[in-house]
């Protein structure tokens, strides 16, 4: 008798200890499992910041590509007129005509940059930047002289900066037109500027930004 009591008593401490080897075991896979889980959290954290870069990237180069220019206006403050105000310059002026037309090229140059990254990468923020630059465009002489003087060195952006200096379709078709009839360009730049204004007058209106995109991706 007493040795059956044993063997029951060793049967039922045997049962327990597997028990309690079940629990241990439960307990370091639940340990395990919150473990994978935090570190799959990590992981899609890591790729939401990671698909993020392009907009943490593209959005503070808008800003320095159509703001760049305002460093030059506080180091020279008598060039701001000729950009903000439609001030014309005129012979006997403190500020000279070079300076001027070296600001209205390093002016155009980064709002054409602005344009192509705008045309290339979706995240940038093209509504901002078409705006800084039809701002400065309608409010500066120089800018839309220098445009029109070398539009040729506009391949890509040449017809967006047009639409975006005129208020009316009927203004772009007018500076499209003088820029064909300039004899000072050869003759694949005449029909080049003839293949623009064809691309203008056909189809349905298109935002200015598109006709960036049209010449970046032909000129592939």
């Amino acid at each position: 008798m007493g040795f059956e009591t044993l063997i029951g008593v060793l049967s039922f401490m045997a049962t327990l200890l597997l028990v309690l080897v079940g629990l241990l075991n439960f307990s370091i896979f639940r340990k395990q499992l919150r473990i994978a889980k935090d570190q799959i959290d990590t992981a899609v954290r890591q790729l939401e910041i990671a698909q993020k870069q392009p907009d943490l990237y593209l959005i503070p180069r808008a800003v320095t590509e159509t703001s760049n220019h305002l460093r030059l206006f506080v180091e020279h403050p008598k060039l701001r007129p000729y950009f903000y105000s439609e001030a014309e310059w005129q012979a006997g002026d403190e500020v000279s005509l070079d300076e001027i037309k070296a600001t209205a090229e390093l002016i155009l140059n980064n709002f054409a940059s602005a344009l192509m990254h705008a045309a290339a990468f979706p995240e940038y923020p093209v509504r901002g930047v078409d705006r800084i630059i039809m701002f400065h465009l309608r409010r500066s002489p120089a800018l839309r002289e220098f445009l029109i003087e070398n539009f040729e060195r506009f391949p890509f952006t040449g017809l967006t900066l047009l639409c975006l200096k005129n208020e009316t379709k009927e203004e772009v078709e007018a500076d499209l037109q003088h820029l064909i009839q300039d004899s000072d360009v050869d003759e694949r730049e005449i029909n080049r500027r003839k293949e623009l204004l064809q691309l203008y007058r056909s189809g349905e209106p298109r935002e200015a930004i598109e006709y960036t995109s049209y010449s970046m991706k032909r000129r592939r």
